[in-house]
């Protein structure tokens, strides 16, 4: 599924978090150097923008972005 402008939003949200460049959605979390803190703050950030608690399990246990963003889909 295509990545919404409000999911890019998000993305480049969790790349300031993270601090990097760029996130791409078939990124990995580790793998752009996220580590518990990262998620921990990606995690409140995702809460206020879902308007849901999103627990940051979402954020360790997703493989990809694309992964964490489908789990705010559903």
């Amino acid at each position: 599924m295509p990545v919404s402008e409000r999911e890019e939003d998000i993305l480049a949200k969790c790349a300031v978090i993270i601090g990097v460049e760029s996130i791409a959605e078939h990124d990995d979390f580790f793998g752009v150097g996220g580590d518990s803190l990262d998620a921990a703050e990606i995690s409140e950030m995702l809460t206020a923008e879902a308007g849901r608690d999103v627990d940051m399990e979402i954020v360790l246990g997703s493989p990809t972005f694309a992964d964490m963003l489908a789990s705010l889909r559903g």
